[in-house]
This record gives structure tokens, C-alpha cells and sequence, in this order.
């Protein structure tokens, strides 16, 4: 297994142009100590024990899509985008491992637990709440990751690393105004509260086939009706 020696020289700037350079259109780095209220089971150390630093990429979907009467555009946008995502991980953790140091990929599917009765699956970790400690982003009342730049039109990869990076910022902004509870009022399942989302209740109502039985998304209206779906610039 590599090791990140003394001499050896990575900093979070050659990461970011790496991860940028695979694809991404976002990067943030997060230290590992960050982590220290995340759910036993679910800490970047239970994945890999050396990791000391936690890099969050992201690709962004076409807010286009939304525009079409059709159903199709978004599934395929959003079948592509994950594609892309984990391309663009798996190509990261290679490049880093050019580097010097160990790298571990960490998608957001398939789950390792998960819930029969409630349809309820949980990741390796949390990449939407890795991505915010990461920098990138604020978790909104429709429970989306937001980012100020890309607004919640994103897709989620993480990779763990032995190498000591230099953290970015935790984002300070933030959009759901007290009166706004436009996700939750209009969310056509009923699925979100201020506590969370019911995931029996949104996969029913916003997973299904075509006729020929190929799966499709029927409803994204969480992400829609959020004023800041394209980000601040367009609000």
C-alpha cells in the first residue's frame, strides 16, 4: 500500500486541478476531523482507517432538461450525470494514486444497508453531507445539497485519502428563507418535513417504467420549486 512520504508533494490545489481536469465541476476537500458527529458506521475511518482527508467532487445536471414535457430528458440527464460521476472518481483515485498516495472511491451506490420495509437506503457515507463539509454547499429544507454557483443540479463522488490536504471553508450562505417551505408544501407524495424525507414515500411516487419497462423518474419537484434551483445568480 502507498504511503504519503515526507517528500512526497500533493497539495489541495494539484487535487482540485486533477479532479477538474478528470471532469468535475466542483471539488472541495474536507480534513477527516471534520467528521467527528457522523453516525457510527457511517465515518470516513469505518471505509478506510488511514484516511486524513475527504475529497468531494461533483458534476452538474442540465437545468434543461426541466423545461420538457417528457419525462425522459431528466432520467437520461440524470443516468449520464452518475455515469460521469463515477468516471470521474474512479479516474481521480488512479491519478492520485500516480501520486503517491493511497486513494479509496466511495460511491453513492449501491447501498450496504438497506431497508426492505421502508425502502430506505443509506450510502457508505453521506456524500451531500460530506459535501458540505467539504465546502461545497448547504443542505436546503428539500434535503438537497445547494451549492451558491450550480444551485442543487448536482451529482456526488467522494474519494478517501491518506494525504494531508489543506480543508476548504465551510460554505456560510445559506437559502431557505424562514417563510419558504415551497419543497415541502408542494412535494406531491408528502414525503418531506422538516425532519427529513420519507424515502417509501418519494421512490413510490418519483420511480417507475415505460412501457417497455425501462425505469424513469416521474417527479423532481424538490428540486424545481426551490427558487435557488440554478444557484443565487438566477433566483
Amino acid at each position: 500500500m502507498n504511503k504519503q512520504s515526507d517528500d512526497t508533494v500533493l497539495t489541495s490545489a494539484e487535487v482540485k486541478r486533477l479532479a477538474f481536469e478528470t471532469g468535475a465541476d466542483l471539488c472541495g476537500i474536507a480534513h477527516v476531523g471534520r467528521f467527528s458527529g457522523a453516525p457510527e458506521g457511517f465515518h470516513p475511518s469505518d471505509i478506510f482507517n488511514a484516511t486524513r482527508s475527504v475529497i468531494v467532487i461533483a458534476r452538474r445536471i442540465p437545468a434543461g432538461v426541466f423545461e420538457s414535457q417528457s419525462r425522459i430528458p431528466y432520467t437520461f440527464a440524470d443516468d449520464i450525470a452518475m455515469k460521469e460521476i463515477f468516471r470521474i472518481t474512479y479516474e481521480l483515485t488512479l491519478k492520485l494514486e500516480d501520486s503517491g498516495v493511497t486513494a479509496v472511491p466511495v460511491p453513492s451506490e449501491p447501498y450496504e444497508y438497506w431497508n426492505s420495509e421502508k425502502m430506505e437506503g443509506r450510502g457508505l457515507l453521506s456524500l451531500k453531507h460530506s459535501a458540505v463539509l467539504a465546502g461545497l454547499g448547504v443542505i436546503g429544507r428539500n434535503k438537497i445539497l445547494t451549492n451558491n454557483r450550480f444551485g442543487n443540479l448536482l451529482k456526488l463522488g467522494l474519494v478517501l485519502t491518506d494525504a494531508v490536504l489543506e480543508s476548504d471553508p465551510i460554505a456560510e450562505y445559506s437559502f431557505c428563507r424562514d417563510s419558504c417551505n415551497l419543497c415541502i408544501k408542494n412535494c406531491p407524495a408528502g414525503a418531506i418535513s422538516e425532519s427529513g424525507v420519507d424515502q417509501k414515500k418519494c421512490r413510490m411516487n418519483s420511480e417507475s417504467t415505460t412501457v417497455k419497462g425501462n425505469p424513469v423518474y416521474t417527479c423532481w419537484k424538490c428540486r424545481t420549486i426551490c427558487p435557488f434551483m440554478k444557484g443565487i445568480k438566477y433566483a
